[in-house]
């Protein structure tokens, strides 16, 4: 049977080539099986000449790239290849032509003779060996080409079998060298299975077991399936017998699988263990017979029929069968399952490599040779432990029966103790959390212990069967077929049903049962019942959790892609979206075409996996690629699965920021602008308030020209005109004031002359000069200071600036009335300056642009400003090299702090 598998490997593995020229160079080999073109020659008439006409050169095909070289499977038609060669002017002359596949039954080799005309070389497995052109196992001819002339090639091909011709070009010295270390491997081979075969034969005679008498018939057929199969055996064995050399294949195969069979029977005591399945091997034994007397007596192709019916069907059997052994723990089943694995390994690698999937080795192009031969050495190994386990069997049979009889003494002494640990037992039982119970083969309760009543919510006396608490009957019956296949096949069967309790109740139950004794059903079955109710509800919300993650993941407002080498194996809705592709198009695609070009692909890969190995995360802004080809910028953010290691899988989230990025550029722009307006606005500000001074004075003159010369109005009515005047001049000229003081700021002109002052004076005078300003407001300005509050080094015109404005706007911005707090306190070496309110509050966000020239809050409505106060204020803090910060809630009212340095100040009296 082992040779069974090899003819399949064969037929499956030689699939054709497309044709072409083959350029021939200074190389010493080229494969040319795969260039041919071939033609069908049913009748095995056509010549050379009319295959070579018009007409039959349009009816050449070319083969299939595929395999070693053409295969046209069993075939009673012949075949005429063509290939065109195109030798360099520089090429070799002498060539080898090998067509590697030992069993072809005829060859005939149509090479140009340089004269015009073509020389023929005919070979074969139905010609002597010593009639060869060349002594070889393979079919080696002669090539002789012209160096820079184009030259066609044509071989015709018949035989009773398999019709193969993977062909190769040779170089004479190559070949020669190639076949030392292939005639090398064949020698180590053949003398491996001799030593076994010997080795196994005096075992045979000295232990008189069957089993190793198989084995060595086993071996012998083995190697000469084998020696056929690689041309070995018509080069040294038999090499004038033609016809031996014609059947010597199928007579291989079958007789391996003959003696392969019986020896498995033998071996695993099927007869005796398995009685079904050896009846099987028993009719597969008959069928190899009836294979191996076809391929003696009857046409190639009936055998090989047969081969290829009988192969499948008996390997699957003695794996069937060696797996059932090595589940019952049958001695040396481990071996013999193993010794089948390496063979059946041997024929897949083969068939890999002859179809092109596996590169050519020293392994993979004697692939079955290292198979059978492993196979070869387990099996002997698996008869080796046959005859230990035998001997450990005997030496635990007789421990056994020692420790029979200390049982029989040990049991008339423990009775009682017997008795108490059964009692312990049933207790045990009987309190399980688990339902156990033991039923008939009928499926009715022999025994049950508590628990399982209680799942079921029923009495002990009022069941016999497990029917009434299944859902349906239906489903009772379902899983009683389910339960008499497993019990059957020796297995424990293991499900999780829906049940109805005896209250009508539905419950989820893991059942688990196995029979007793799988050799004996009779004696029932024993089972298992959880109840996993609790379970399954948890299961099921897990589910909608999972489920409510997955359309959270799916909705959000971040692109989220889960990335296993550099892979996606899972990316949401939004970032499908963003890159304008279906969702099942990028899961498992590669992250190259995110990127801008492979480099930058290769670059970003470098620097995140360093990153991720040393912190377990990565974060970075990247322009990426559209299905469009538009470039954009995300913010990508990735985390390892598991710490420090990306291997591991990586989670991306991708946020898009092109309208952030464009936003910022915006804003950079505006920026410069408002610096260059700042500066001008600064220029402007110094320059109108200088200009409207001459023009403020002169409207001041005019008030008291008014004042004391205006007879021709009533004095009323002058005196309300004048002050109106006056009031319009003053508010004016502080505007013009805090506008040119600002401006002096912001140009850094603004003199700083501190000198010694009387802060209490001040702050009274501070306080005074707000009540006469506003003495309609509804404010309560009240004013207090702690000890240590005397005289200091201040600029006094900054100061009162400074404090002037918090308290105008306390009081300005409170228009419901309120309490307008002006504390000064000594902190350590500050001094410290609260003004607060109850106020309308400023905004939250508008906090920071507070002390902005021009800048007004959101919420003022229409109480009157300039904007430049608070400017001002922090302007003459910092010249003092003090610090001012500010505290406010919306509608509750504001409080700001002012801390000074003192640099020196007295105590007031």
């Amino acid at each position: 049977m082992t040779r069974c598998i090899v003819l399949l490997a064969w037929l499956f593995a030689m699939l054709p080539a497309w044709a072409g020229e083959v350029a021939i160079g200074n190389a010493d080999t080229y494969t040319i099986s795969r260039a041919f073109s071939w033609l069908d020659d049913p009748g095995g008439q056509l010549t050379l000449d009319q295959v070579r006409a018009p007409d039959a050169r349009e009816r050449f095909k070319p083969v299939l790239p595929t395999g070693p070289g053409p295969n046209f499977g069993l075939s009673t038609s012949s075949y005429w290849l063509e290939v065109t060669l195109r030798p360099a002017p520089d090429a070799p002359r002498d060539w080898m032509l090998e067509v590697a596949y030992p069993p072809l039954d005829r060859i005939e080799v149509f090479a140009p003779d340089g004269r015009g005309g073509y020389v023929k070389q005919t070979g074969g497995d139905n010609e002597p060996f010593s009639a060869r052109e060349v002594p070889h196992r393979n079919h080696v001819f002669p090539v002789h080409l012209q160096p820079g002339q184009t030259t066609a090639l044509y071989l015709r091909v018949a035989s009773g079998g398999t019709v193969s011709v993977p062909a190769r070009l040779w170089r004479p010295a190559a070949l020669w060298a190639h076949d030392q270390a292939s005639y090398a491997a064949l020698g180590l081979y053949f003398g491996l299975l001799l030593g076994l075969l010997f080795y196994n034969l005096l075992l045979c005679i000295s232990t008189r077991d069957r089993g190793y008498l198989y084995y060595v018939a086993f071996a012998a057929a083995m190697g000469i399936g084998q020696a056929a199969l690689n041309g070995f055996g018509g080069q040294f064995l038999w090499p004038q017998l033609t016809w031996w050399n014609e059947v010597s294949v199928p007579t291989g195969l079958t007789a391996t699988a003959i003696f392969g069979v019986l020896f498995a029977r033998e071996f695993l005591s099927s007869a005796a263990r398995m009685p079904r399945i050896d009846k099987g091997l028993l009719a597969l034994v008959g069928g190899w017979v009836i294979a191996l007397l076809c391929g003696l007596a009857l046409p190639y192709h009936v055998s090989a029929v047969l081969v290829t019916s009988l192969a499948p069907v008996s390997v699957a059997a003695l794996i069937a069968t060696a797996w059932v052994s090595v589940r019952r723990g049958y001695a040396g089943a481990r071996y013999f399952m193993a010794a089948w694995a390496a063979l059946l390994l041997g024929v897949v690698v083969l068939t890999l490599h002859n179809t092109g999937v596996l590169p050519s080795n020293a392994f993979t192009a004697n692939a079955l040779l290292i198979g059978s031969a492993t196979e070869m050495v387990l099996l002997s190994f698996a008869l080796g432990d046959r005859i230990n386990v035998a001997r450990r069997f005997k030496e635990q049979a007789q421990a056994r029966i020692a420790a029979e009889r200390a049982m029989v003494e040990a049991l008339s002494q423990s009775q009682e103790r017997l008795q108490q640990v059964l009692d312990e037992r049933e207790v045990i039982l009987e309190n399980s959390l688990v339902g156990i119970a033991f039923l008939t083969p009928q499926g009715r309760f022999k025994w049950a212990n508590r628990a399982m009543f209680e799942i079921f919510g029923t009495g002990h006396e009022s069941v016999t069967s497990m029917e009434p608490f299944y859902v349906s009957r239906d489903q009772y019956l379902e899983v009683g077929g389910h339960v008499a296949e497993a019990v059957t096949r020796g297995k424990v069967y293991q499900r999780e049903l829906q049940f109805r309790r005896r209250d009508g109740a539905l419950i989820w139950a893991q059942l688990t049962g196995k029979a007793v004794n799988p050799q004996d059903l009779g004696q029932g079955t024993v089972w298992a019942v959880m109840d996993i109710t609790e379970r399954k509800q948890l299961e099921q919300r897990l589910e909608e959790t999972m489920s409510e993650r997955e359309a959270i993941l799916n909705n959000a407002v971040v692109g989220i892609v889960l990335s296993v080498y550099r892979r996606h194996e899972w990316v949401n809705e939004k970032f499908a979206q963003m890159l304008g592709y279906p969702r099942q198009v990028l899961i498992g695609q590669t992250s190259i075409y995110l990127h801008e070009s492979e480099e930058a692909w290769r670059r970003f890969g470098e620097e995140a996996r360093a990153t991720l190995i040393a912190t377990n995360t990565y974060t970075c802004e990247q322009l990426l690629r559209r299905r469009t080809g538009e470039l954009f910028w995300v913010e990508m953010g990735g985390s390892c699965i598991r710490a420090n290691d990306p291997d591991s899988g990586v989670i991306w989230t991708f946020l898009d920021i092109t309208e952030r990025k464009k936003s910022e550029a915006q804003m950079r722009e505006a920026l410069e602008q408002q610096k260059a307006l700042n500066e001008l606005r600064s220029r402007f500000v110094a320059m109108t308030s200088h200009e409207f001074r001459t023009p403020l004075a002169a409207i001041l003159s005019a008030e008291e020209v008014l004042r004391h010369h205006g007879d021709r109005l009533s004095p009323s009515e002058r005196m309300e005109t004048l002050d109106d005047i006056a009031a319009g001049v003053q508010r004016m000229s502080r505007m013009m004031d805090r506008v040119l003081l600002l401006g002096q700021a912001d140009a850094k002109m603004l003199d700083f002359q501190p000198h010694e002052v009387d802060l209490p004076r001040l702050c009274r005078d501070l306080v005074d000069d707000v009540r006469t300003q506003f003495p309609k407001s509804p404010c309560r300005v009240r004013a207090e200071w702690g000890p240590g509050v005397g005289r200091g080094q201040w600029d006094d015109k900054l100061l009162r600036h400074a404090l002037s404005n918090l308290l105008t706007n306390a009081v300005k911005y409170s228009p419901s009335g309120g309490e307008v707090l002006f504390d000064v306190r000594r902190d350590g070496a500050d001094m410290v300056f609260t003004v607060s309110d109850q106020g309308i509050g400023i905004p939250a966000g508008e906090v920071g642009h507070l002390f902005e020239s021009f800048h007004r809050a959101s919420n003022v409505g229409g109480i009157q400003g300039t904007g430049l106060g608070l400017a001002i204020v922090k302007n003459a803090v910092e010249m003092h090299g003090g610090r001012i910060e500010v505290h406010s809630t919306l509608g509750r009212g504001t409080t700001f702090t002012v801390r000074l340095p003192v640099a020196s100040a007295t105590a007031a009296a």
